[in-house]
C-alpha cells in the first residue's frame, strides 16, 4: 500500500482538479475567431489561385474546428459554393449546401443562407436559365444616383 498520508492524497486530488481540466480547455472565443480568420484568408488565397481542392480542405477544417465562429459558417458555405461553381460536382455541392443550412442556418448571416438556398434552387443551371440573372444582361439599368443606391 501507499505510505502517503490522507492529507497528501487530498492535496494531490485538489491539484489534479485544477490541472486536468486545463488539458481539455478550448481556446478563448477571441483566439478562435483570430485562428479561424487566418485560415479563412489562406483558403481564399487558394481559391483565388484556382487551387480549389486545397481551398476546400482548409474551409472544411475551419467549419469543423471553429463551428461557432462566423468563419466556420462562411467556410461551410464556401465548400458548397466551390463544388457547385468551380469543381462542378453538383451532388457534393448539394450535400455541402444542405449541410450549411442544417448546421449553420440559424446562426449564419441571413444573406448567406438565402445565397445557399438560391444555389440549391438553380444548381447546375446555366446563367441564362436563371431568370433574375439572365435579365441583368438584357438591358436592366442600374440606378445612377449613388445616394439612391445606398438608400440615403
Amino acid at each position: 500500500m501507499s505510505s502517503l498520508k490522507p492529507s497528501n492524497w487530498l492535496f494531490i486530488l485538489i491539484s489534479l482538479s485544477f490541472i486536468i481540466p486545463s488539458f481539455g480547455c478550448k481556446k478563448s472565443s477571441e483566439t478562435q475567431d483570430q485562428a479561424a480568420m487566418a485560415l479563412f484568408s489562406q483558403a481564399q488565397e487558394m481559391q483565388k489561385d484556382e487551387k480549389y481542392e486545397a481551398a476546400v480542405k482548409i474551409y472544411r477544417q475551419i467549419a469543423c474546428d471553429y463551428p461557432k465562429t462566423k468563419s466556420g459558417a462562411n467556410s461551410q458555405f464556401m465548400v458548397g459554393y466551390i463544388y457547385a461553381n468551380h469543381i462542378k460536382d453538383l451532388k457534393q455541392a448539394e450535400i455541402e449546401l444542405n449541410r450549411f443550412i442544417d448546421k449553420f442556418g440559424n446562426v449564419a448571416d441571413s444573406g448567406l443562407v438565402a445565397g445557399a438556398r438560391f444555389e440549391l434552387k438553380w444548381l447546375g443551371k446555366d446563367i441564362d436559365e436563371i431568370p433574375i440573372l439572365s435579365d441583368i444582361g438584357q438591358g436592366i439599368s442600374a440606378p445612377t444616383d449613388t445616394a439612391a443606391t445606398l438608400g440615403q
